[in-house]
This record gives structure tokens, C-alpha cells and sequence, in this order.
């Protein structure tokens, strides 16, 4: 059995508290089996984040010389994560879309108990919930 994830359940804050997980004194059978499903998340993680990337700067205003129009602040600076964009809609619309692929990673689900863990934060935890069997 695979793990299955959507786009949206993998940011940088879900592979951080991967990345924690590794850290912590854990099984070593578990920890090598994280370290290669975080191997596979990252890559993934990368192509989504490019994807994104495309799909802000085809839906964002640009000016005469291709470069993309940003709001300013007070000061008439720019504001560097903000851009105007053509259409909000479609710009939404390919966004949910990419958000909801599904991927498959090919482990299967850990149990927690094989982590051999004591603790761990609730935080952390969530944003990794669809790593564990919840049986």
C-alpha cells in the first residue's frame, strides 16, 4: 500500500516537521524509511512549488517590458510577495487545481509506535498526519 498525498498537504512546513521527525531519536529501520519518503516528498514539494511559480507568472500584470507589476507601498516601494494579477479566477481555478493532485508515494504508511517516540509536538504532527496508518 501506498501513501497518497495532495499538493496541498505538502509546503515547506510539512517538510520541516519531517525534517524534525528525522532529528529525533528514533527507530533506526523507521528513520532510514523517513529519510527516503522525505527524499520523495522534496522532489515533489519542488515541482509544485515551480508549477506555482508558473502559474503566478503567467496570471500576473506585466509592464511593457515583460516584467511583472507589483503594488507599492506608502513609501512607493514594491511589495515583493505581491503582484496584480490578469485574472483571479483562472489564476484561482489553476491554482485549486494544482493544490488538489494527488500523489503517490511508493511506501507504505508508517505506525507511530515504530518510531519508537516519546513525544512529539501536535504540530508537527498534523502537517504529517497522511504518513501514518491510523490504525
Amino acid at each position: 500500500m501506498s501513501i497518497k498525498v495532495k499538493n496541498s498537504q505538502l509546503s515547506a512546513d510539512a517538510l520541516n516537521s519531517l525534517n524534525k521527525l528525522i532529528e529525533e531519536d528514533i527507530n533506526a529501520a523507521a528513520a532510514f524509511k523517513l529519510s527516503r519518503i522525505v527524499k520523495h516528498i522534496s522532489e515533489i514539494v519542488q515541482l509544485k512549488t515551480e508549477t506555482e511559480q508558473r502559474i503566478l507568472e503567467k496570471w500576473s500584470k506585466k509592464d511593457e517590458n515583460g516584467l511583472i507589476l507589483r503594488p507599492k507601498d506608502e513609501f512607493d516601494n514594491d511589495i515583493s510577495d505581491a503582484v496584480f494579477l490578469e485574472d483571479v479566477d483562472k489564476f484561482s481555478e489553476e491554482m485549486s487545481s494544482l493544490m488538489n493532485v494527488e500523489n503517490e508515494i511508493p511506501f507504505d504508511k508508517l505506525k507511530f509506535d515504530e518510531l519508537g517516540l516519546k513525544t512529539i509536538k501536535v504540530k508537527d504532527l498534523i502537517k504529517i498526519e497522511f504518513l501514518f496508518d491510523s490504525e
